[in-house]
């Protein structure tokens, strides 16, 4: 099948191009390298293109030359703090792109999967989160993620338009960037480690997380692609299992022996717990899915960095 990942020079979309090839996939990657690298793809027979999502002739011209067959649609600009430092770009990157994306796919009936957030549950303390929970519009971020979901849901609606929208929680996982302004913990104390700093911890590392290894989201991905899932509602993709931050630690300390901890205040805003529901997700596969353990995909995610920063 010939596969586009809009966004595929990214985390998970370099890491879903090389699976996709393994498993026999053309891959075509549309990216305009804002938050992803060229080098994630240096050893995959990938045909890249460079552009932006917000140029609605360029994602015609890239669908259309590369005879699209599927559609993942990854490209967005992630992260609350940088949608509030930069509304106009964040929301742009997500809902408009969107917008873009599915008005070119809706042509040919080009069926779509596209990647949302579980930080659109942010505010709502109840646990674990199903996806019909109440949800809030805290951010632009969280905000152009439930629009382009919508826009998403309107078009399976109005158009007849294939669809399947996955809410990712917390994914690490090789090839993150370690250096962005905007990682989410886990990256954050990656880095900190490998460069010989002190891991900071907001409150006293209780809370708990959902946390998802990339090659498990990649799993519920390739399923979705190769059987052309047709969803009218998001579904969590997460497992259900939450993990304290400071088990988190410990998986760290085993690794790498003593290590700075550094413990702050809690900051405003910040999510004390975070849990979704996995029902439907397993439902919707039929319970054939599994979750690596945070001390094996920990230990996995160390070991890609380990070569990295050694080589």
């Amino acid at each position: 099948m010939k596969i586009g990942i809009n966004g595929g020079a990214g985390f998970i979309g370099s890491n879903l191009g090389g699976q996709l090839i393994r498993s026999g996939h053309e891959v075509s990657v549309f990216d305009n390298f804002e938050a992803g690298f060229r080098e994630n793809h240096l050893s995959l027979s990938v045909n890249i293109t460079q552009g932006d999502l917000k140029n609605i002739d360029a994602v015609n011209d890239f669908f259309s030359k590369s005879e699209i067959e599927y559609c993942v649609h990854l490209g967005a600009l992630g992260s609350v703090p940088r949608s509030i430092e930069n509304s106009k770009a964040s929301f742009d990157s997500s809902a408009v792109a969107t917008l873009y994306v599915l008005e070119i796919v809706q042509i040919n009936l080009t069926p779509v999967l596209f990647s949302s957030s579980s930080s659109v549950y942010v505010l709502n303390k109840n646990l674990p989160k199903i996806e019909k929970d109440w949800f809030s519009r805290i951010s632009p971020h969280v905000t152009s993620k439930l629009a382009a979901e919508g826009l998403t849901m309107a078009y399976w609606e109005s158009f007849g338009l294939t669809t399947t929208i996955y809410r990712l929680a917390n994914t690490y996982g090789h090839h993150q960037n370690l250096e962005s302004l905007y990682a989410a913990v886990l990256t954050i104390w990656i880095f900190a480690t490998f460069n010989i700093q002190p891991l900071v911890v907001f409150g006293e590392g209780e809370q708990k997380l959902d946390f998802t290894y990339v090659d498990d989201a990649l799993s519920v991905f390739e399923k979705s692609i190769t059987v052309k899932h047709d969803i009218d509602f998001p579904i969590n993709l997460s497992f259900g299992h939450s993990v304290a931050l400071i088990q988190v630690l410990n998986v760290f300390r085993a690794y790498f022996g003593r290590l700075e901890v550094q413990y702050r205040e809690a900051r405003n805003g910040d999510i004390c717990d975070s849990e979704s529901n996995p029902k439907s997700l397993m439902n919707l596969h039929d319970s054939k899915l599994s979750q690596t353990t945070i001390e094996s995909g920990l230990l996995k995610t160390f070991e890609w960095f380990k070569f990295c920063y050694t080589y």
